[in-house]
């Protein structure tokens, strides 16, 4: 009997399997189980409080983790998996394909629309002016005519700055972008001599070296701010998609505003319609 023909006709199957198989393995980075749930690897910005952040047993902790939780909830088909790394390697990660989500109160901005798909908004961030005690400004349009310590162009705050200024061209704002960062106690310490007339910056950021300045400054009430987004790897777009819906759902039946108050002690939601940000 002559068998070459189907030992060929054999190996040619067995080959075009192994290559099916390599190719779906190289879809993404999320995998299936046995029993059809996908793990999704979600990469954690580190020290990143009240957003997320590894908690005293090394969990991962925030309101970013506990709205994923709530999403992973209602995706039976998705299994979350967090990993708690530092900004910039969360996006490298993610842009590479290591990681499916970055998550740690990122901005959408035009340049990661490029790079990332973008979820609907799950939260707001907002900037307040830092300034001298007893300064007359409080509001962005009482920085007419006056300065405002320059912001990195990589930064969010800059992007989330642009857009003020889109919004109100008649205040005109003296602000150059920088191309590195200082830190918020020099920033605090440049306004304080004069320098600039304020710092565009969080409550939350600011706060963290308030003490160890050694003067004081005030905080204005919130006077902008941006919506915060995951960020999905490009091949994601069905679980983007997947994600969103939820999002809306749980903005909807008010669950995000509950956890806003819980962390923030605010509606973040209602604030974010109150500064004309909401999305």
């Amino acid at each position: 009997m002559h068998i070459e023909p189907k030992l060929r006709r054999l190996s040619a199957l067995v080959l075009a399997l192994a290559t099916i198989t390599v190719l779906a393995a190289c879809g993404s980075s999320s995998s299936a189980s046995s029993d059809g749930v996908k793990t999704v690897k979600i990469a954690l910005v580190s020290n990143n409080k009240p957003y997320t952040y590894a908690d005293a047993n090394g969990q991962p902790a925030g309101y970013d983790v506990d709205v994923l939780k709530k999403i992973d909830a209602k995706l039976p088909n998705y299994k979350f998996e967090y990993t708690v790394i530092d900004y910039e390697t969360g996006l490298i990660g993610t842009k590479s394909g290591k990681y499916d989500i970055a998550a740690g109160c990122y901005f959408r901005t035009d340049a990661r629309a490029q790079q990332y798909l973008i979820s609907k908004p799950y939260n707001y961030y907002f900037l307040s002016l830092i300034v001298k005690p007893g300064s007359p400004i409080k509001t962005m349009t009482d920085l007419n005519g006056k300065s405002l310590y320059p912001i990195d162009a990589s930064d969010g705050r800059y992007a989330a700055f642009k857009d003020w200024v889109a919004k109100h061209p008649d205040v005109k704002i003296d602000m150059t972008p920088s191309s590195s960062q200082a830190t918020y106690a020099d920033m605090a310490k440049a306004v304080h001599d004069g320098t600039y007339d304020a710092v565009y910056l969080s409550k939350e950021q600011f706060s963290g070296v308030q003490d160890s300045l050694g003067f004081k400054m005030e905080v204005t009430a919130p006077v902008d701010g941006r919506d915060t987004v995951y960020l999905f790897n490009k091949k994601d777009a069905q679980l983007q998609q997947q994600v969103d819906g939820v999002i809306e759902t749980l903005t909807k039946d008010g669950t995000l505003t509950t956890l806003t108050e819980q962390y923030f002690g605010q509606d973040n939601f209602a604030l974010a319609k109150k500064l004309g940000i909401e999305r």
